[in-house]
């Protein structure tokens, strides 16, 4: 064995591990000339490896340095999956079918895949079942789902660095790692930034998948200075005896795998055990599909974490200071629309198109944090004239002020913006509804404050919605709103579904309640 050996091995260790033990390297490295040689060898490394070693009990410990936050990428935020990605997906299909990606039977095939992936995806229960056993399944998943997977993933990382919570060097955890997303958007990210670097350790049980993530992940990984990318390993996360990666991770993803594990205390006990993988300060990151179903089994996931001792980061504010006792919660974001990629093109290049672009970006997210770290730390001030929204049903068809915070993207029209608000109190869904009609500058806020932002609403109507047992809080050109914490963001907005033509009936109802304000504003002169 030569000293180049042991100094490589040591590098090796100190890439792809935070934290071990040189009993453990010793172990490995089974060099014959002795501990104080090896030591001699991989003492002066340690400078520009990063790391420290310190001692804990009898044993001696390499550990990373602790490092600042890493800051917010400088470039802006792109909406396409980068040319050398594209390539590396096309050439794994390529090299898997030994045909070009682009040959006609090949394409055939993957639309057949992804409309047999479409057919299980919105099943909801145990009826929804989605396996990625076959090469032709993983290829529909990269031309259908992956694009926008990857632009959201992004979005949400980018989010979180902004927020200081990533360091410099961090520990990476991808559960259910899939093709290797979130170690493309990171390697992404990391690209321009050379003081940043990640280590991203991936578990995935489908054999399929995990050649993807070799093939692709990897192989752009292995061009990228900032991101190592050992190979996933194929662990079952719900079997409490399987081996977890040890960590600590400053960072655990879980995107878009906890939906397929169907018990939800299974599902509750999974998380808890990944969570004891994370650093002091480290983030747990969950993302769920968009669907009702899935993001209010998210909001139900997120408020078990919490009372188990794993605090909410976001989106979720705590306000009142009160359990959070609604009964259907749910919310999620919107983001511009991804490119199609080159492969997504030819796949919907066909008789029915339409089936198989998917370039809208919703998602359900929810961040936790071990240290209680939040987003948003404001509490309504004891005394402050703003009614809860526990206690609407006092107020049918009266002007109250409120303060909420804003949890969903608009989910009406052109027509009529419409937003989920939640103070955390109450047990029915609450709205704010503000018709098109009755945009004014002093109500602005509510469509220009981000996701999660909190907000003041001063003199708005009270309407219960029998139909859905929820409250709207209808704004007029009287009220106002104020940002009291969160974000105005600038630049480009989700599109706003535009509104169907307003009947007749709508036109009428909406001069009847004009004039009856009118007439409630004479009587009070």
């Amino acid at each position: 064995m030569t000293d180049e050996t042991n100094r490589r091995r040591f590098i090796r260790w100190t890439e792809e591990r935070p934290v071990f033990s040189l009993t453990s390297f010793f172990a490995e490295a089974n060099d014959p000339r002795g501990h104080q040689h090896m030591l001699s060898e991989i003492l002066p490394l340690l400078p520009e490896s990063g790391c420290e070693m310190v001692k804990e009990g009898l044993d001696l410990i390499i550990r990373w340095k602790q490092a600042d936050p890493c800051p917010p990428p400088a470039t802006p935020e792109i909406r396409k999956v980068e040319s050398p990605v594209q390539t590396a997906i096309e050439s794994f299909i390529t090299a898997k079918t030994g045909k070009p990606w682009s040959d006609p039977a090949t394409l055939d095939r993957i639309r057949e895949a992804i409309i047999a992936q479409k057919d299980s995806y919105w099943k909801e229960g145990d009826e929804r079942v989605i396996r990625y056993t076959t090469g032709y399944s993983i290829f529909a998943y990269l031309a259908y789902h992956f694009p926008v997977y990857y632009i959201q993933m992004r979005h949400l990382l980018r989010e979180l660095m902004n927020d200081g919570l990533l360091p410099r060097r961090m520990a990476v955890l991808d559960v259910g790692s899939g093709p290797g997303t979130v170690t493309l958007a990171l390697a992404s990210l990391l690209n321009d930034m050379p003081g940043c670097r990640a280590t991203i350790h991936a578990i995935e049980q489908a054999g399929e998948f995990i050649e993807a993530y070799k093939s692709i992940a990897i192989s752009i990984s292995e061009k990228n200075r900032g991101v190592t990318a050992p190979p996933p390993s194929a662990t079952d996360i719900t079997n409490p005896e399987s081996p977890l990666p040890e960590g600590p991770f400053d960072l655990i993803v879980c995107a878009n795998v906890l939906n397929e594990i169907h018990d939800p205390m299974i599902r509750e006990e999974t998380v808890m055990r990944l969570a004891g993988r994370l650093r002091e300060n480290g983030t747990l990151l969950i993302c769920e599909p968009a669907d009702l179903a899935n993001a209010t089994a998210l909001r139900d996931l997120s408020r078990r974490l919490k009372e188990r001792g794993l605090p909410i980061y976001a989106p979720c504010n705590d306000i009142r200071g009160v359990p959070c006792l609604v009964e259907r919660c749910w919310s999620f974001i919107a983001l511009p629309e991804v490119a199609p990629t080159r492969l997504m093109n030819a796949v919907a290049d066909s008789d029915e198109p339409f089936r198989f672009y998917n370039t809208d970006i919703k998602t359900a997210f929810a961040i936790h944090r071990r240290d209680g770290r939040k987003k948003i730390s404001y509490r309504v001030p004891p005394g402050t004239k703003a009614e809860r929204i526990s206690r609407l049903s006092r107020h049918e068809e009266k002007k109250i002020n409120i303060i909420a915070s804003k949890i969903s993207e608009n989910i009406g029209d052109s027509g009529t913006f419409l937003y989920r608000i939640c103070d955390g109190t109450g047990r029915r869904e609450a709205y704010a509804a503000l018709p098109a009609y009755h945009i004014t500058e002093e109500n602005a806020a509510l469509r220009q404050a981000a996701y999660g932002s909190v907000l003041r609403f001063n003199r708005v109507l009270v309407r219960h919605h029998k139909k859905y047992d929820a409250y709207h809080l209808l704004l007029t050109k009287e009220s106002s709103v104020e940002l009291i914490e969160g974000e105005l963001p600038e630049g480009e907005t989700a599109p706003v579904r535009e509104a169907r033509q307003e009947t007749k009936k709508a036109v009428k109802r909406r001069k009847e309640e004009s004039a009856k304000a009118k007439g409630k504003k004479t009587a009070r002169r």
